[in-house]
């Protein structure tokens, strides 16, 4: 997959943040800055994620830090997203982790891209039990991860979802991603593009 934007992204810390800040400014300032903006989001993950996606540590506590954090990817993350979306429809893939490697942020922020920009997308998200999937007010859970992410994209280029329990749908391109715990019908009858199974070492 080509990442034609990917590279006018600065990583460090503070130069993202600048760089967020003059993107979001002039998208303000500009309709045809926004068009751009989106088009270039649709064609490059990297860019999306890396312009626009913010992450969530409640460990950031002190010394004026904030707990949501911009999500500027390590090489293994963006290796982890262009593979995962390569993969859907496909092959499987297995991903073999340890903890605070993003695992899941990456792999919910493949689905968000795709359910923005891509049509009749449908995903389904499973954990070892529901509380894992959506739980109000939890971060640990798949479904407020989501809506963090979607929260803190600008209103121009998130656009309208629906959304209700452990489901949510794209209304520009009906694409959906829903969520379920596992249980022996876990996606019976269902027509997926992907499934996402969440602590599987744990099913």
């Amino acid at each position: 997959m080509s990442t034609p934007y990917y590279h006018l992204v600065p990583k460090g810390w503070r130069e993202n943040i600048a760089y967020r800040m003059k993107v979001l400014k002039l998208a303000a300032e500009s309709e045809s800055a926004r068009d751009d903006l989106w088009i270039a989001c649709h064609r490059d993950i990297l860019f999306y994620v890396n312009t626009f996606a913010y992450t969530f540590d409640p460990r950031l506590v002190g010394d004026g830090e904030s707990t949501i954090v911009p999500f500027i990817t390590y090489p293994f993350q963006d290796d982890l997203l262009l593979e995962l979306n390569q993969a859907i429809g496909h092959h499987d893939v297995v991903v073999k982790k340890s903890r605070d490697m993003g695992v899941s942020w990456c792999t919910l922020a493949v689905q968000l891209w795709r359910a923005h920009f891509m049509r009749k997308q449908a995903f389904l998200d499973v954990s070892r039990n529901e509380d894992y999937v959506e739980k109000p007010g939890d971060s640990k859970s798949l479904f407020w991860k989501l809506d963090f992410l979607l929260e803190h994209e600008p209103g121009w280029l998130r656009g309208s979802w629906t959304r209700t329990r452990l489901h949510l749908e794209c209304d520009n391109t009906g694409s959906t991603i829903d969520g379920e715990s596992t249980t022996g019908d876990v996606a019976k009858g269902a027509r997926l593009t992907a499934i996402f199974l969440d602590e599987f070492s744990a099913f």
